[in-house]
């Protein structure tokens, strides 16, 4: 079952972060307070709404509390992320990802229940939407265009097998690179075996990447 998202605010940070997650298939709601920025995404995105998010009538009457992901982009205005923040926790929202312009602003947001705070410069839009669409994901670095280096944790009911057995080259087009066992990293050869709970640093592309986190966690 997909992932639902949605993004609030949409300056140039949230509007690529709703555009990257709506090019990977995900179900997506954009929801700007502003007409114009949400006109400029709305031939990219299938559903953009005009909204206050600071106002909690406003999400309810949206079906915010049904949404797996909320990425809080609003950026410019502390207030408003913090009203944001307190209603999409008061909705019972699973998970919710805020940017924050200021590192002062970082520890204002996790006391009020943000899972994850992020700084603009610090992550681009693109691998923060690829790295989200799965739980799995630890980290996503974008290579170029089509590809990327991902960090990726095995699931816990994953059956114990060899890369010479999984095959995973011919498979899934991808490559490892390197396994972290217990928090030591080294690079695999064909005997060594995946396990529960292991992360992998694949490289490859990104849906190459999608599917193989499908086998390894499905």
């Amino acid at each position: 079952m997909k992932k639902s998202f949605i993004v609030i605010g949409l300056g140039r940070f949230g509007a690529s972060v709703a555009k990257a997650l709506e090019a990977q298939n995900c179900d997506v709601l954009a929801m700007d307070i502003k007409e114009d920025s949400v006109s400029r995404i709305a031939n990219d995105v299938s559903h953009c709404v005009i909204a206050d998010s600071t106002n909690i009538s406003a999400l309810k009457d949206l079906g915010v509390a049904s949404i797996d992901h909320a990425v809080v982009c609003i950026g410019n205005s502390l207030q408003a992320s913090i009203l944001t923040i307190l209603n999409l926790k008061k909705l019972g929202v699973k998970r919710i990802t805020v940017r924050a312009d200021e590192e002062d602003h970082m520890d204002v947001y996790k006391m009020l229940g943000a899972d994850d705070v992020i700084i603009p410069e610090e992550a681009s839009a693109i691998s923060l939407a690829n790295q989200i669409i799965s739980d799995n994901i630890l980290d996503y670095y974008v290579v170029s265009a089509d590809y990327a280096i991902v960090k990726l944790i095995v699931g816990k009911n994953f059956e114990t097998k060899t890369l010479m057995e999984l095959d995973i080259r011919n498979r899934f087009d991808i490559n490892i690179v390197g396994i972290l066992k217990s928090g030591e990293f080294y690079i695999p050869r064909g005997t060594d075996a995946i396990n529960p709970n292991d992360v992998l640093v694949v490289v490859g592309k990104t849906p190459k990447i999608r599917k193989f986190d499908n086998f390894l966690n499905n």
